[in-house]
């Protein structure tokens, strides 16, 4: 936002000062309210625009700043990959604006976030815009950007599901079954049958939704070596077993 669009949106034309901007965000303020627009982002436009002019005004004509257009006012909400997939209640913070009419000094309100509870839909993709309103009756409208987590062993590629699973090495050369822990629960799978150590289980990563189509879940296995045990303390094992 620079400027021009700030003045644009408090309804402002040059020659402006800092009380005719602090008079027009107060009446514009208002009808911006959350519970009226449902949304904090007319507000928070507001407030961005009202604190770039009281600062270029404080600092003088020749101190004027151009910040990066707020073409985007949804709010990050970070997820594991098994919050993506299975959805549910979270709760998170959000951005809360103090002020409505009374002015808490200019850049200070974004500052301040509360917390919002709410419950996600599954099968979440990364970089999706998603409107939730708070569960509390009335509760204000937001809009987020998904950002979902990856990590080393666990991650989202698109619609699919990418899984590092650690393996007993013999277990794996020997192409024995093992059960693997999955966001969609345990699956057994045969290692015999994976390539290069990979293996696809079609349908199983993010689950499909009114927009999107499955995803496939892919298996990455990664040899371990495990220490043999002692003879010895296989067979006292066995005689605590059976004895």
């Amino acid at each position: 936002m620079n400027r021009t669009s700030a003045l644009s949106v408090l309804g402002l034309s040059e020659p402006v000062s800092g009380h005719d901007v602090q008079a027009a965000f107060r009446r514009l303020a208002k009808r911006a309210h959350p519970d009226l627009s449902r949304s904090e982002a007319p507000l928070r436009r507001l407030i961005l625009a009202r604190d770039l002019l009281m600062r270029q005004i404080r600092n003088g004509p020749d101190m004027s700043e151009i910040i990066e257009e707020l073409s985007d006012t949804a709010e990050p909400l970070r997820l594991s990959a098994e919050v993506a997939v299975k959805g549910g209640p979270i709760v998170t913070d959000v951005p809360l604006p103090l002020e409505l009419i009374h002015d808490a000094g200019p850049g200070r309100s974004l500052m301040h976030r509360k917390s919002l509870r709410m419950t996600l839909p599954p099968g979440l993709r990364d970089g999706e815009r998603l409107r939730l309103k708070a569960t509390r009756p009335g509760g204000t409208e937001y809009v987020f950007r998904i950002e979902i987590e990856r990590r080393d062993e666990r991650h989202v590629e698109g619609h699919d599901l990418c899984l590092s699973v650690p393996v007993d090495a013999r277990r794996l050369r020997l192409g024995r079954q093992v059960r693997v822990e999955t966001p969609h629960g345990p699956q057994t799978v045969d290692l015999s049958e994976a390539v290069d150590n990979r293996l696809t289980l079609k349908g199983l990563g993010l689950p499909a939704t009114a927009r999107y189509p499955a995803g496939d879940l892919h298996l990455r296995f990664e040899a371990v070596e495990t220490p043999l045990r002692p003879a010895s303390d296989l067979l006292a094992e066995f005689h605590r077993k059976w004895a």
